[in-house]
């Protein structure tokens, strides 16, 4: 049995730790290239602190009944 009781070699632990880094990388260019990126949402694209009426909408009633 070897004297060295590492579950993993040193160039194992070198390609999962290039792995990790790949991964973070890829995942935050990804996150810049949508928000870059991605369609305009227009008003509903809005911080929800501004207010949530539409202009020209006064009253949502149901239809009445036929």
């Amino acid at each position: 049995m070897p004297a060295n009781k590492a579950p993993f070699t040193a160039a194992e632990r070198r390609i999962g730790l290039l792995a990790l880094v790949a991964t973070v990388v890829l995942t935050l260019a990804m996150i810049a290239l949508d928000a870059a990126f991605r369609p305009s949402l227009g008003f509903y694209d809005a911080p929800l602190s501004a207010p949530s009426s539409l202009p020209d909408v006064i009253d949502a009633r149901p239809l009445p009944a036929a």
